[in-house]
């Protein structure tokens, strides 16, 4: 009877070791295409090249826990080195309809409990300014300048891949993704980060 009772016991601790070391899986980070339009920035300084390219992203948070989670950003981190003044993290926002809509970075966002939470970001991948990246965007350059724009809209990031992949593999690989969860019973408030990888 005591070698059952043993076993048994056994068998609890391994479940409950297993359970706590999987707790990080309470928030699950799913990735998503879209069909929404890359945006070619040029450089405000030098209108003659292209200083930035934002590709769009479908994020969904997924909180399977019995309790509300919050977070105040998702962070993106960029696998190349950034100049300094030009890591400008990503721009939020919600897809209502249509629509946009633009989501502060800063303040606290939650997600309800056995709930999920979808949001569209968008990257601002910095652009070398070296001869050779530069000649792939030749043609939108010249599309801007002659409509005296420092924008343009050109094609999804599907599209992209296909025309520009080498590029596309350069600007992305490695990148990821990142949130830190609030956790009021910390002393700084923080809990705990979760990260996965980007996946396009």
């Amino acid at each position: 009877m005591n070698k059952i009772k043993l076993s048994l016991l056994s068998v609890i601790a391994i479940i409950f070791i297993s359970c706590n070391s999987n707790s990080h899986k309470y928030l699950e980070i799913n990735q998503n295409n879209t069909e929404l339009p890359i945006i070619l920035r040029l450089a405000k300084d030098d209108k003659s090249h292209l200083i930035r390219i934002q590709f769009s992203r479908k994020i969904q948070l997924i909180n399977k826990s019995l309790f509300n989670k919050s977070f105040v950003r998702i962070n993106y981190h960029y696998n190349k080195t950034v100049p300094m003044g030009r890591d400008l993290g990503i721009g939020l926002f919600e897809h209502d309809c249509d629509n946009l809509i633009s989501i502060s970075t800063r303040g606290e966002k939650n997600i309800l409990s056995k709930s999920s939470a979808n949001y569209i970001l968008y990257t601002r991948h910095f652009v070398d300014s070296t001869k050779s990246i530069q000649q792939q965007f030749k043609p939108y350059i010249e599309k801007m300048l002659k409509l005296g724009k420092d924008t343009l809209h050109i094609g999804t990031v599907a599209e992209f891949k296909q025309t520009h992949k080498e590029l596309f593999e350069s600007l992305t690989k490695n990148d990821s993704i990142s949130i830190r969860l609030l956790d009021s019973s910390t002393k700084s408030g923080l809990g705990e980060r979760i990260a996965v990888p980007v996946k396009w």
